[in-house]
């Protein structure tokens, strides 16, 4: 029950609804991945934008056990050194063109508002293709970490918390990376090259949003609480690929 969440993500939840979207809540992580099982067909073909959020739900494992399914370009097998082979480099490409298309596509995004709107930023974009125009159904999974005032705050936050950490950890050579600030940069590695606001439903895409009351995937304020930070970007480091 709504009632019974906390303020911040309940005022959330509700401004998402009247914007269109399908908004859930869940109380932790399992839950989440209960509620995309239960949302997901069992004969679908599931395409898989990069989120750890997504990983840390264990939903991917589980639609693969249950026997969807699914496309998902962001396994080890994929992603190991793909940056030193041509060949395996265009086979992922490959890969992440094939998830859309498909009968559902699952991700994340990098910041809600309390107002409703979603904030993503990509790189190449296939992750916020995705969630316009992907499939018919679309599914996104967000923390109550990554929920922020507005607008504003989300591509601020994005750029000078959520994109230097990435960029580092994939060991990326952006000024970012180096920094921990954005400069706008140029660099062929840059991760910020596109910016999506959907301020509504898009009219042909089903788009579900499940709130999970727990800090997930990447993303936090400078002045919350040191131990709160290091323990989000610990399990950010831990379930992120890598090159």
């Amino acid at each position: 029950m709504l009632a019974d969440i906390p303020g911040y993500i309940k005022i959330t939840v509700e401004s998402l609804k009247k914007n269109g979207f399908n908004a859930r809540f869940a109380e932790t992580k399992s839950i989440a991945c209960k509620i995309m099982l239960e949302m997901i067909p069992p004969t679908a073909t599931i395409g898989v934008a990069d989120s750890v959020t997504l990983r840390q739900s264990g939903v991917i494992d589980e639609l693969i056990r249950r026997g969807n399914k699914v496309i998902n370009p962001f396994t080890p097998e994929m992603t190991d050194n793909i940056d030193k082979d041509e060949g395996k480099r265009q086979r992922f490409v490959a890969a992440l063109r094939s998830t859309l298309g498909t009968d559902v596509f699952v991700t994340g995004s990098n910041a809600v508002t309390e107002d409703g709107k979603l904030v993503s930023i990509d790189g190449a974009g296939n992750r916020v293709a995705g969630i316009i125009y992907a499939a018919p159904k679309v599914i996104l999974t967000i923390g109550r970490n990554k929920i922020v005032k507005d607008v504003e705050a989300a591509i601020y936050r994005i750029k000078n918390v959520i994109a230097p950490v990435h960029a580092l950890q994939k060991q990326y050579k952006t000024p970012c990376a180096a920094t921990g600030q954005c400069t706008d940069c140029n660099s062929p590695k840059r991760i910020c090259n596109i910016t999506v606001i959907l301020e509504k439903k898009p009219y042909h895409t089903d788009l579900s949003i499940i709130l999970i009351n727990e800090d997930l995937g990447l993303g936090w304020s400078p002045g919350w609480d040191e131990e709160r930070i290091n323990e989000i970007r610990n399990n950010y480091y831990q379930n992120s690929w890598p090159f």
